[in-house]
């Protein structure tokens, strides 16, 4: 089977939890930097229509998920015969966690006061 392509750039916080969330479950991906690849950047342009949204992630049955949530990304990954672990939906949403458990420290530290 051909592996998943991961179109993404270092810039965009959402690349390292997604690939986070292929690691986790042992999916057979290549991670390709937009920013290094011209012909990759005209491919992601070319599926979104002229942007350049990232991740982008092509699947070998031909279709396309362009910044997926990590419900969604789980869910194709599910369709496909993967086993998603919750460690790997707390890996995809780490930037989400870390900076709302910083809030809520700071309110707590600020309640406490």
């Amino acid at each position: 089977m051909k592996p998943i392509i991961m179109y993404g750039h270092p810039a965009c916080p959402m690349v390292l939890p997604m690939q986070g969330m292929l690691k986790a479950v042992g999916a057979d991906y290549e991670y390709i930097n937009i920013h290094q690849d011209e012909e990759a950047r005209e491919r992601v342009r070319a599926i979104n229509r002229g942007d350049e949204s990232v991740p982008t992630f092509v699947f070998p049955d031909g279709s396309t998920l362009t910044e997926p949530s990590s419900r969604a990304l789980s869910a194709k990954l599910q369709a496909m015969g993967y086993r998603v672990p919750l460690r790997a939906h707390i890996t995809a949403n780490l930037n989400l966690m870390i900076p709302i458990a910083v809030i809520v420290l700071l309110l707590l530290l600020n309640n406490g006061g």
